[in-house]
């Protein structure tokens, strides 16, 4: 229920960012004024919901909603983050070595667990099956 309540606030927070963007225009000023309008729109969707406006707009959420880009959802679960984590936590204590050497991108090698569980989660959600369209 909650998911369903926070995509319903996501759809709703981008109609509304959107329309402000094409109903306020330069209006012949020259300054920035649409763009401070967008702001406004903007914080009174962070105001609403801060949740449901970082979930949308990412990690630069108030630049990203003045800019009108919403990221893109992952279909990811929390469940399947779990379980990828437990999957590369046991894999990480039977070879810790071998572990760095293959997951590790960096330098040290240090990013290896993040690395393990971000591949292991994204391939879960690959395996998904995939719902049938109706006809």
């Amino acid at each position: 229920m909650k998911r369903a309540i926070t995509i319903a606030s996501l759809c709703l927070g981008i109609a509304a960012v959107g329309a402000p963007s094409a109903a306020v225009g330069d209006g012949g000023n020259g300054g920035n004024h649409g763009k401070s309008a967008i702001a406004k729109e903007c914080h009174k969707l962070k105001k609403a919901d801060k949740a449901a406006f970082k979930a949308t707009f990412g990690k630069h959420a108030m630049r990203n909603c003045i800019k009108g880009q919403p990221v893109e959802m992952s279909e990811t679960t929390p469940s399947e983050f779990k379980n990828a984590a437990k999957e590369c936590r046991a894999e990480r204590e039977a070879d810790p070595e071998g572990f760095q050497e293959a997951y590790g991108t960096n330098g040290n090698k240090r990013n290896a667990f993040g690395k393990c569980v971000s591949g292991k989660a994204k391939d879960s959600d690959d395996e998904a099956p995939e719902e049938p369209e109706a006809v």
